[in-house]
Protein backbone atom coordinates (compact mmCIF):
# COMPACT_ATOMS: atom_id res chain seq x y z
CA UNK A 1 0.00 0.00 0.00
CA UNK A 2 2.66 2.38 0.35
CA UNK A 3 4.29 1.97 -3.40
CA UNK A 4 0.77 2.36 -4.84
CA UNK A 5 0.53 5.31 -2.04
CA UNK A 6 4.19 6.97 -3.22
CA UNK A 7 2.72 5.46 -7.54
CA UNK A 8 0.02 7.88 -7.02
CA UNK A 9 1.73 10.49 -5.51
CA UNK A 10 4.10 10.43 -7.88
CA UNK A 11 1.37 10.31 -10.51
CA UNK A 12 -0.75 13.39 -9.06
CA UNK A 13 2.32 15.38 -8.95
CA UNK A 14 3.23 14.73 -12.93
CA UNK A 15 -0.52 15.87 -13.85
CA UNK A 16 -0.12 19.05 -12.12
CA UNK A 17 3.67 19.63 -13.26
CA UNK A 18 1.84 19.02 -16.45
CA UNK A 19 -1.20 21.29 -16.24
CA UNK A 20 1.09 24.03 -14.89
CA UNK A 21 3.13 24.19 -17.86
CA UNK A 22 0.57 23.36 -20.87
CA UNK A 23 0.25 26.37 -21.66
CA UNK A 24 -2.69 28.77 -22.55
CA UNK A 25 -5.74 26.92 -23.97
CA UNK A 26 -6.94 26.81 -27.74
CA UNK A 27 -9.66 29.44 -29.10
CA UNK A 28 -12.72 27.80 -28.95
CA UNK A 29 -12.04 25.61 -25.69
CA UNK A 30 -12.74 25.93 -22.17
CA UNK A 31 -11.52 22.43 -20.75
CA UNK A 32 -7.90 20.55 -21.62
CA UNK A 33 -9.81 17.75 -22.83
CA UNK A 34 -11.63 20.31 -25.61
CA UNK A 35 -7.92 21.53 -26.16
CA UNK A 36 -6.77 18.14 -26.63
CA UNK A 37 -9.22 16.69 -28.75
CA UNK A 38 -8.75 19.65 -30.87
CA UNK A 39 -5.30 19.15 -31.75
CA UNK A 40 -6.17 15.74 -32.22
CA UNK A 41 -8.15 16.59 -34.67
CA UNK A 42 -6.23 19.17 -36.35
CA UNK A 43 -3.04 16.71 -36.62
CA UNK A 44 -5.12 14.25 -38.07
CA UNK A 45 -6.37 16.62 -40.80
CA UNK A 46 -2.89 17.57 -41.94
CA UNK A 47 -1.71 14.01 -42.21
CA UNK A 48 -4.07 13.39 -44.51
CA UNK A 49 -3.02 16.07 -46.31
CA UNK A 50 0.40 15.18 -46.45
CA UNK A 51 -0.92 11.22 -47.41
CA UNK A 52 -2.58 12.91 -50.70
CA UNK A 53 -6.31 13.79 -49.59
CA UNK A 54 -8.17 16.35 -50.58
CA UNK A 55 -10.85 17.00 -48.44
CA UNK A 56 -12.74 19.20 -50.42
CA UNK A 57 -12.59 17.00 -53.17
CA UNK A 58 -14.39 14.06 -50.64
CA UNK A 59 -16.64 16.45 -49.48
CA UNK A 60 -20.26 16.38 -50.19
CA UNK A 61 -21.61 18.83 -48.86
CA UNK A 62 -19.53 21.30 -51.02
CA UNK A 63 -21.21 24.39 -51.09
CA UNK A 64 -20.67 27.32 -53.32
CA UNK A 65 -19.06 29.30 -50.20
CA UNK A 66 -16.56 26.82 -50.19
CA UNK A 67 -15.31 27.01 -53.09
CA UNK A 68 -14.12 30.55 -52.27
CA UNK A 69 -11.21 28.83 -50.64
CA UNK A 70 -10.13 28.38 -54.45
CA UNK A 71 -9.64 31.49 -55.12
CA UNK A 72 -5.44 32.23 -55.33
CA UNK A 73 -4.35 35.14 -53.69
CA UNK A 74 -3.03 36.67 -56.51
CA UNK A 75 -6.00 39.12 -57.85
CA UNK A 76 -4.68 38.69 -61.38
CA UNK A 77 -5.21 34.85 -61.83
CA UNK A 78 -8.82 33.62 -62.03
CA UNK A 79 -9.72 30.84 -59.99
CA UNK A 80 -11.89 28.93 -62.74
CA UNK A 81 -8.71 29.16 -65.48
CA UNK A 82 -5.69 28.90 -63.36
CA UNK A 83 -3.46 25.34 -63.79
CA UNK A 84 -2.01 25.56 -59.79
CA UNK A 85 -2.93 23.81 -56.98
CA UNK A 86 -4.67 24.74 -54.26
CA UNK A 87 -4.71 21.85 -52.63
CA UNK A 88 -2.72 23.34 -49.48
CA UNK A 89 -4.70 26.11 -48.99
CA UNK A 90 -8.27 24.40 -49.45
CA UNK A 91 -6.67 21.82 -46.05
CA UNK A 92 -5.87 24.98 -44.42
CA UNK A 93 -8.95 27.00 -44.83
CA UNK A 94 -10.56 23.31 -43.36
CA UNK A 95 -9.10 23.57 -39.90
CA UNK A 96 -10.04 27.41 -39.77
CA UNK A 97 -7.11 29.09 -41.29
CA UNK A 98 -5.84 31.12 -44.66
CA UNK A 99 -3.64 33.91 -46.28
CA UNK A 100 -5.17 37.01 -46.29
CA UNK A 101 -3.71 40.58 -48.24
CA UNK A 102 -3.74 43.34 -45.69
CA UNK A 103 -3.42 46.47 -47.71
CA UNK A 104 -1.70 49.56 -46.71
CA UNK A 105 -3.69 53.05 -46.68
CA UNK A 106 -2.17 54.08 -50.18
CA UNK A 107 -3.67 50.82 -51.42
CA UNK A 108 -7.10 50.55 -49.81
CA UNK A 109 -7.88 54.54 -51.06
CA UNK A 110 -6.50 53.89 -54.62
CA UNK A 111 -8.90 51.83 -57.14
CA UNK A 112 -7.22 49.62 -58.34
CA UNK A 113 -4.80 48.78 -56.33
CA UNK A 114 -0.81 48.13 -56.40
CA UNK A 115 -0.45 44.29 -56.41
CA UNK A 116 2.78 44.38 -55.87
CA UNK A 117 3.02 47.09 -53.19
CA UNK A 118 5.97 46.37 -50.70
CA UNK A 119 3.67 47.58 -47.85
CA UNK A 120 0.92 45.25 -48.30
CA UNK A 121 1.70 42.04 -46.74
CA UNK A 122 -0.08 38.78 -46.80
CA UNK A 123 -0.71 37.55 -43.44
CA UNK A 124 -1.65 33.89 -41.63
CA UNK A 125 -5.67 34.38 -39.96
CA UNK A 126 -7.64 32.31 -37.86
CA UNK A 127 -10.94 32.75 -40.11
CA UNK A 128 -13.79 31.95 -37.04
CA UNK A 129 -12.52 35.19 -35.71
CA UNK A 130 -10.68 37.18 -38.42
CA UNK A 131 -7.85 37.34 -35.96
CA UNK A 132 -4.38 37.95 -37.61
CA UNK A 133 -1.77 35.58 -36.03
CA UNK A 134 0.81 37.40 -34.59
CA UNK A 135 3.52 36.15 -31.73
CA UNK A 136 1.83 37.49 -28.99
CA UNK A 137 -1.94 35.60 -29.40
CA UNK A 138 0.15 32.66 -32.01
CA UNK A 139 -0.51 30.03 -28.74
CA UNK A 140 -4.13 30.72 -28.29
CA UNK A 141 -4.51 29.36 -32.49
CA UNK A 142 -1.32 26.99 -32.61
CA UNK A 143 -0.14 25.12 -29.75
CA UNK A 144 3.01 24.50 -29.24
CA UNK A 145 4.96 20.93 -30.18
CA UNK A 146 3.21 18.33 -33.10
CA UNK A 147 0.49 21.45 -33.71
CA UNK A 148 2.88 24.01 -34.73
CA UNK A 149 4.93 21.74 -36.41
CA UNK A 150 1.87 20.25 -38.75
CA UNK A 151 0.32 23.40 -39.32
CA UNK A 152 4.19 25.71 -39.81
CA UNK A 153 4.32 22.54 -43.04
CA UNK A 154 1.13 22.98 -44.23
CA UNK A 155 1.67 26.90 -44.54
CA UNK A 156 4.60 26.35 -46.50
CA UNK A 157 3.18 24.38 -48.71
CA UNK A 158 0.46 26.96 -49.24
CA UNK A 159 2.88 30.00 -49.18
CA UNK A 160 4.72 27.69 -52.26
CA UNK A 161 1.55 27.49 -54.07
CA UNK A 162 0.95 31.57 -53.88
CA UNK A 163 4.63 31.96 -55.09
CA UNK A 164 4.02 29.44 -57.98
CA UNK A 165 0.87 31.22 -59.11
CA UNK A 166 2.47 34.34 -58.80
CA UNK A 167 5.57 33.80 -60.56
CA UNK A 168 4.33 31.14 -62.97
CA UNK A 169 6.25 28.13 -61.29
CA UNK A 170 5.86 24.59 -62.04
CA UNK A 171 7.10 21.50 -59.75
CA UNK A 172 10.29 19.70 -60.98
CA UNK A 173 11.23 16.58 -59.86
CA UNK A 174 14.89 16.02 -59.11
CA UNK A 175 14.69 12.70 -57.44
CA UNK A 176 11.56 10.57 -57.16
CA UNK A 177 13.18 8.69 -53.84
CA UNK A 178 12.84 5.25 -56.12
CA UNK A 179 16.00 5.70 -58.65
CA UNK A 180 14.11 8.16 -61.17
CA UNK A 181 16.42 10.71 -62.83
CA UNK A 182 14.94 14.56 -63.77
CA UNK A 183 11.26 14.85 -64.64
CA UNK A 184 9.17 17.89 -64.97
CA UNK A 185 5.22 17.92 -64.66
CA UNK A 186 2.39 19.74 -62.62
CA UNK A 187 2.00 18.04 -59.39
CA UNK A 188 -1.40 17.62 -59.83
CA UNK A 189 -0.77 14.46 -57.21
CA UNK A 190 1.24 14.10 -53.76
CA UNK A 191 4.77 13.83 -54.87
CA UNK A 192 4.99 10.08 -53.21
CA UNK A 193 2.35 8.58 -54.97
CA UNK A 194 3.38 9.62 -58.36
CA UNK A 195 4.14 6.80 -61.29
CA UNK A 196 7.29 4.99 -60.91
CA UNK A 197 9.76 5.90 -63.98
CA UNK A 198 11.68 2.29 -63.08
CA UNK A 199 10.93 -0.78 -61.99
CA UNK A 200 11.19 -2.32 -58.75
CA UNK A 201 14.16 -3.94 -59.24
CA UNK A 202 16.27 -0.75 -60.27
CA UNK A 203 14.92 1.01 -56.90
CA UNK A 204 17.67 2.08 -54.42
CA UNK A 205 18.08 -0.70 -51.64
CA UNK A 206 20.37 -1.49 -48.42
CA UNK A 207 23.09 -3.83 -47.08
CA UNK A 208 20.39 -6.61 -47.06
CA UNK A 209 18.48 -5.97 -50.05
CA UNK A 210 15.85 -3.96 -48.64
CA UNK A 211 14.30 -1.61 -50.74
CA UNK A 212 15.00 2.07 -50.04
CA UNK A 213 12.28 4.70 -50.53
CA UNK A 214 13.67 8.24 -49.81
CA UNK A 215 11.89 11.53 -50.11
CA UNK A 216 11.42 13.23 -53.40
CA UNK A 217 14.07 16.03 -54.21
CA UNK A 218 11.88 18.63 -55.89
CA UNK A 219 11.97 22.79 -57.11
CA UNK A 220 10.06 25.32 -57.97
CA UNK A 221 11.27 26.35 -61.64
CA UNK A 222 9.78 29.05 -64.17
CA UNK A 223 7.92 28.25 -67.08
CA UNK A 224 8.36 30.18 -70.52
CA UNK A 225 6.50 33.89 -70.97
CA UNK A 226 6.82 36.10 -73.74
CA UNK A 227 8.27 39.27 -72.22
CA UNK A 228 8.22 41.60 -74.74
CA UNK A 229 10.23 44.18 -72.21
CA UNK A 230 13.76 42.91 -70.86
CA UNK A 231 14.45 40.62 -73.64
CA UNK A 232 17.93 40.14 -73.53
CA UNK A 233 17.38 38.77 -69.72
CA UNK A 234 15.31 36.47 -71.25
CA UNK A 235 18.10 33.83 -70.86
CA UNK A 236 19.01 34.44 -67.20
CA UNK A 237 18.65 32.49 -64.30
CA UNK A 238 17.51 33.06 -60.70
CA UNK A 239 18.74 30.80 -58.48
CA UNK A 240 17.45 30.71 -54.72
CA UNK A 241 18.42 28.69 -51.90
CA UNK A 242 17.27 28.27 -48.57
CA UNK A 243 19.31 27.62 -45.32
CA UNK A 244 19.42 24.65 -42.93
CA UNK A 245 16.47 23.53 -40.83
CA UNK A 246 13.04 22.43 -41.54
CA UNK A 247 12.26 24.99 -43.76
CA UNK A 248 11.57 24.41 -47.16
CA UNK A 249 12.10 25.76 -51.20
CA UNK A 250 11.33 29.46 -51.15
CA UNK A 251 10.69 29.64 -46.86
CA UNK A 252 13.20 31.23 -45.13
CA UNK A 253 11.34 31.28 -41.95
CA UNK A 254 8.39 29.29 -40.29
CA UNK A 255 7.91 31.03 -37.48
CA UNK A 256 7.64 34.25 -39.36
CA UNK A 257 5.41 32.44 -42.16
CA UNK A 258 2.95 32.09 -39.75
CA UNK A 259 3.42 35.50 -37.19
CA UNK A 260 5.07 38.41 -39.26
CA UNK A 261 3.59 37.68 -43.23
CA UNK A 262 4.32 35.61 -45.94
CA UNK A 263 6.57 38.36 -48.17
CA UNK A 264 8.70 38.50 -45.49
CA UNK A 265 9.14 35.14 -44.66
CA UNK A 266 9.56 33.60 -47.99
CA UNK A 267 11.15 34.46 -51.77
CA UNK A 268 8.25 35.45 -53.17
CA UNK A 269 9.46 39.60 -53.11
CA UNK A 270 12.60 38.44 -54.53
CA UNK A 271 11.22 36.48 -57.61
CA UNK A 272 8.94 38.56 -58.71
CA UNK A 273 11.35 41.13 -59.09
CA UNK A 274 13.30 38.05 -61.09
CA UNK A 275 10.20 37.10 -63.58
CA UNK A 276 9.56 40.84 -64.21
CA UNK A 277 13.09 40.79 -65.79
CA UNK A 278 12.12 38.21 -67.66
CA UNK A 279 14.33 35.88 -66.03
CA UNK A 280 13.83 32.53 -65.08
CA UNK A 281 13.83 30.93 -61.43
CA UNK A 282 14.92 28.10 -59.43
CA UNK A 283 14.23 27.55 -56.27
CA UNK A 284 15.78 24.72 -54.48
CA UNK A 285 15.13 22.48 -51.60
CA UNK A 286 18.21 21.67 -49.74
CA UNK A 287 16.77 20.19 -46.56
CA UNK A 288 13.80 18.03 -49.01
CA UNK A 289 15.83 14.68 -46.69
CA UNK A 290 16.71 16.73 -43.89
CA UNK A 291 19.62 18.69 -42.96
CA UNK A 292 21.89 16.25 -42.33
CA UNK A 293 21.67 15.54 -45.72
CA UNK A 294 21.44 19.20 -47.05
CA UNK A 295 25.01 19.06 -48.94
CA UNK A 296 24.05 15.82 -51.04
CA UNK A 297 20.21 17.02 -51.91
CA UNK A 298 22.29 20.61 -52.95
CA UNK A 299 24.77 18.79 -55.13
CA UNK A 300 21.74 16.82 -56.57
CA UNK A 301 19.56 19.54 -57.24
CA UNK A 302 21.92 22.05 -59.10
CA UNK A 303 23.93 19.23 -60.94
CA UNK A 304 20.17 17.88 -62.52
CA UNK A 305 19.00 21.57 -63.06
CA UNK A 306 22.29 23.09 -64.36
CA UNK A 307 24.18 20.44 -65.97
CA UNK A 308 21.65 17.57 -67.40
CA UNK A 309 18.65 17.82 -69.76
CA UNK A 310 15.05 18.18 -68.21
CA UNK A 311 12.44 15.79 -69.39
CA UNK A 312 9.13 16.59 -69.74
CA UNK A 313 6.48 14.04 -69.05
CA UNK A 314 3.56 15.92 -69.65
CA UNK A 315 3.21 18.60 -71.79
CA UNK A 316 2.02 21.92 -70.91
CA UNK A 317 1.06 25.35 -72.06
CA UNK A 318 3.95 26.85 -71.86
CA UNK A 319 7.67 24.54 -71.83
CA UNK A 320 9.61 24.57 -68.72
CA UNK A 321 12.27 26.95 -69.17
CA UNK A 322 15.23 24.31 -69.81
CA UNK A 323 18.08 25.91 -66.93
CA UNK A 324 20.83 23.11 -68.16
CA UNK A 325 20.40 24.13 -71.55
CA UNK A 326 19.93 27.82 -71.33
CA UNK A 327 22.91 30.00 -72.48
CA UNK A 328 22.27 32.90 -70.07
CA UNK A 329 23.85 34.01 -67.04
CA UNK A 330 23.16 33.05 -63.53
CA UNK A 331 22.49 35.13 -60.15
CA UNK A 332 22.18 33.41 -57.34
CA UNK A 333 21.02 34.07 -53.39
CA UNK A 334 22.70 32.20 -50.85
CA UNK A 335 21.35 32.21 -47.48
CA UNK A 336 22.78 30.80 -44.61
CA UNK A 337 23.93 27.61 -44.87
CA UNK A 338 23.57 27.30 -48.64
CA UNK A 339 26.24 30.11 -48.63
CA UNK A 340 28.40 27.27 -47.86
CA UNK A 341 26.83 24.96 -49.98
CA UNK A 342 27.15 26.76 -52.95
CA UNK A 343 31.14 26.87 -52.29
CA UNK A 344 31.50 23.64 -51.78
CA UNK A 345 29.34 22.58 -54.65
CA UNK A 346 31.93 24.89 -56.90
CA UNK A 347 35.08 23.07 -55.45
CA UNK A 348 34.55 19.85 -56.98
CA UNK A 349 36.34 20.09 -60.33
CA UNK A 350 33.50 18.44 -62.35
CA UNK A 351 31.37 21.56 -61.71
CA UNK A 352 33.49 23.61 -63.34
CA UNK A 353 30.48 24.27 -66.46
CA UNK A 354 28.24 26.18 -64.28
CA UNK A 355 31.04 28.50 -63.03
CA UNK A 356 31.82 30.50 -65.95
CA UNK A 357 27.89 31.08 -66.20
CA UNK A 358 27.93 32.97 -62.61
CA UNK A 359 27.33 36.33 -63.04
CA UNK A 360 26.84 37.66 -59.85
CA UNK A 361 26.43 36.17 -55.96
CA UNK A 362 24.15 37.45 -53.14
CA UNK A 363 25.33 35.87 -49.59
CA UNK A 364 23.05 36.32 -46.49
CA UNK A 365 24.35 35.95 -43.60
CA UNK A 366 26.42 32.74 -45.34
CA UNK A 367 28.70 30.38 -43.19
CA UNK A 368 31.11 29.84 -46.23
CA UNK A 369 34.85 30.82 -45.87
CA UNK A 370 37.57 31.81 -48.12
CA UNK A 371 39.51 29.47 -46.36
CA UNK A 372 38.54 26.56 -48.22
CA UNK A 373 39.30 27.73 -51.25
CA UNK A 374 43.34 28.42 -50.94
CA UNK A 375 43.89 25.70 -53.97
CA UNK A 376 41.47 26.87 -55.96
CA UNK A 377 42.23 30.79 -56.96
CA UNK A 378 39.80 31.32 -59.79
CA UNK A 379 36.85 30.41 -56.92
CA UNK A 380 38.51 32.63 -54.67
CA UNK A 381 38.54 35.53 -56.49
CA UNK A 382 35.09 35.40 -58.26
CA UNK A 383 33.42 35.68 -54.40
CA UNK A 384 35.68 38.27 -53.30
CA UNK A 385 35.04 40.39 -57.05
CA UNK A 386 32.69 43.28 -57.75
CA UNK A 387 29.93 39.76 -58.52
CA UNK A 388 29.91 38.77 -54.94
CA UNK A 389 27.86 40.45 -52.27
CA UNK A 390 27.66 39.78 -48.34
CA UNK A 391 24.80 40.62 -46.47
CA UNK A 392 24.88 40.43 -42.98
CA UNK A 393 22.28 41.12 -40.03
CA UNK A 394 23.25 43.00 -36.85
CA UNK A 395 24.28 41.40 -33.75
CA UNK A 396 23.14 43.98 -30.75
CA UNK A 397 25.17 42.52 -29.03
CA UNK A 398 28.90 42.89 -30.90
CA UNK A 399 27.94 45.20 -33.39
CA UNK A 400 28.33 49.00 -32.88
CA UNK A 401 26.96 51.63 -34.38
CA UNK A 402 24.34 49.05 -36.67
CA UNK A 403 21.16 50.80 -35.30
CA UNK A 404 22.47 54.09 -37.20
CA UNK A 405 22.77 52.04 -40.45
CA UNK A 406 20.68 51.76 -43.38
CA UNK A 407 20.16 48.41 -45.86
CA UNK A 408 23.00 48.44 -47.91
CA UNK A 409 25.32 50.93 -46.21
CA UNK A 410 28.80 49.40 -46.14
CA UNK A 411 29.73 48.11 -42.80
CA UNK A 412 33.56 48.26 -41.36
CA UNK A 413 35.20 44.76 -41.27
CA UNK A 414 37.44 43.74 -38.79
CA UNK A 415 40.45 40.92 -38.88
CA UNK A 416 38.74 38.10 -38.19
CA UNK A 417 35.93 38.98 -40.64
CA UNK A 418 38.27 39.61 -43.17
CA UNK A 419 40.18 36.07 -42.48
CA UNK A 420 36.80 34.51 -43.23
CA UNK A 421 35.23 36.03 -45.79
CA UNK A 422 37.94 38.07 -47.43
CA UNK A 423 37.68 41.45 -49.43
CA UNK A 424 34.05 40.56 -50.55
CA UNK A 425 32.03 44.01 -50.34
CA UNK A 426 30.16 43.29 -47.05
CA UNK A 427 26.70 45.29 -46.24
CA UNK A 428 24.02 45.67 -43.64
CA UNK A 429 20.77 43.66 -44.22
CA UNK A 430 19.10 46.52 -42.36
CA UNK A 431 17.78 43.62 -39.07
CA UNK A 432 19.32 41.54 -36.23
CA UNK A 433 16.63 38.50 -36.97
CA UNK A 434 18.68 36.39 -39.26
CA UNK A 435 15.39 35.28 -40.70
CA UNK A 436 14.31 38.55 -41.65
CA UNK A 437 17.92 39.51 -43.49
CA UNK A 438 16.65 38.95 -47.50
CA UNK A 439 13.49 40.92 -47.14
CA UNK A 440 15.22 43.75 -44.98
CA UNK A 441 18.12 43.80 -47.58
CA UNK A 442 15.56 42.76 -51.10
CA UNK A 443 16.44 46.23 -52.51
CA UNK A 444 20.65 46.16 -52.08
CA UNK A 445 20.51 42.68 -53.42
CA UNK A 446 18.49 43.74 -56.96
CA UNK A 447 20.91 46.93 -56.66
CA UNK A 448 23.92 44.53 -57.06
CA UNK A 449 22.30 42.03 -59.23
CA UNK A 450 21.18 45.03 -61.73
CA UNK A 451 24.61 46.31 -61.43
CA UNK A 452 26.43 43.45 -62.47
CA UNK A 453 23.96 42.79 -65.53
CA UNK A 454 24.33 46.51 -66.91
CA UNK A 455 28.63 45.91 -66.53
CA UNK A 456 27.95 42.39 -68.46
CA UNK A 457 25.87 44.29 -71.23
CA UNK A 458 28.42 46.66 -71.32
CA UNK A 459 31.19 44.63 -72.01
CA UNK A 460 29.44 42.89 -74.75
CA UNK A 461 28.44 46.01 -76.23
CA UNK A 462 32.40 47.04 -76.07
CA UNK A 463 33.52 43.68 -77.44
CA UNK A 464 30.50 44.12 -80.35
CA UNK A 465 31.76 47.51 -81.04
CA UNK A 466 35.33 46.42 -81.45
CA UNK A 467 34.89 43.35 -83.42
CA UNK A 468 32.72 45.97 -85.75
CA UNK A 469 35.57 48.10 -86.05
CA UNK A 470 38.12 45.82 -86.51
CA UNK A 471 35.84 44.41 -89.42
CA UNK A 472 35.07 47.87 -91.24
CA UNK A 473 39.51 48.53 -90.66
CA UNK A 474 39.25 45.09 -93.03
CA UNK A 475 36.92 46.47 -95.46
CA UNK A 476 39.15 49.66 -96.13
CA UNK A 477 42.40 47.80 -96.11
CA UNK A 478 40.57 46.03 -99.30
Amino acid sequence: QNVLSEQQQKEQKEKHLKQQYRGVLLSGTTTWDQHEAKVLSILHICELYQLGHDLKDDDDNTTDDSLQNDTPIDDTIEAATTPFETRARRTLSSIGFEFKRNKCNACTESNPADEHCEQCITRLYHTPSNTAITNENRREFIADGKMYDAIADLCQSAAQEIMAEACDLVWVTVCDGKGGGLSARFDKQPSNSSSDSKSTRDWPRDDEGNIIVLEPIRALVGRCKSVKENEHRSNDTFLVSTGKGKVSAGIFSRQHLLTTGLEPSTALPLLREARSRGMNCVVIDPNARGDRVGMETFQASVRSLFQQDCRVEEEVEDAIIPAAKSDGCIYVLAHSAAGGQLVRYLLDQNQSTLLPRIQAITFTDSTHSIQWLKRHPHISSLIQSSKALYVRSANPMRDDGWENAKPGDECDKDHFWSHRFGKIKTVWAGTTDHSLTNWAARASIWEHFDKNANDDEAESTDDGAEEASLHTDKVVEK
